[in-house]
């Protein structure tokens, strides 16, 4: 058996992918701390710190056989805000994500989780490590890419789920199933 601490992702499609890398790459370029130099763009479901990664894979790989790819609508730009905040995108939360982090979240009820389902705060890191007066310079060089004015939002497809050791540092990619499912559920 062989453990270690790991992060449950929800991946996107290629293109809402390529949009994000983007404003990632911008932000690094403007001296902020990119968080997907570490990692690809996502949500993160939840985090387990020993989790048995072939009991992970084979569940998840059944997980998502039954599982329909979706829409996430992201209608906002938000911030923890601290000395050194954290700039995301804030999804507006619908019941198949709510969903599927509950699923997950049952999935592996016999290995403990790092977060609490009732607390989980849905959302997809840009930058990390922002100083709190340079939050506003931030979202703006984000905005760039990600037209969200007017009331029009930015749409990803929520398409995987990946296992990533969850590290300081680049972060490893122990697996990545598609889902598979294309029906009604």
């Amino acid at each position: 058996m062989i453990t270690m601490p790991v992060a449950i992702i929800l991946g996107f499609d290629d293109e809402s992918t390529s949009v994000l890398n983007r404003v990632h790459r911008k932000l690094k370029e403007s001296k902020f701390n990119s968080y997907y130099e570490l990692v690809v763009p996502h949500i993160t479901l939840t985090s387990y710190e020993n989790i048995d990664l072939q009991v992970a894979t084979v569940r998840l790989k059944q997980f998502c056989i039954k599982t329909n790819p979706f829409r996430i609508q992201f209608s906002s730009f938000g911030f923890f805000s601290s000395e050194e905040s954290v700039i995301f995108l804030n999804p507006k939360t619908n019941n198949e994500l709510l969903d599927i982090q509950q699923k997950i979240f049952e999935l592996f009820e016999d290995f403990q989780a790092e977060d609490d389902p009732q607390t989980w705060v849905p959302h997809s890191t840009l930058a990390t490590d922002v100083p709190l007066n340079k939050v506003e310079e931030a979202i703006e060089i984000a905005k760039e890419d990600i037209k969200m004015e007017m009331g029009a939002p930015f749409y990803v497809e929520a398409q995987s789920i990946w296992t990533v050791e969850f590290k300081t540092g680049p972060t490893s990619i122990i697996s990545e199933e598609e889902f598979k499912f294309k029906g009604v559920v």
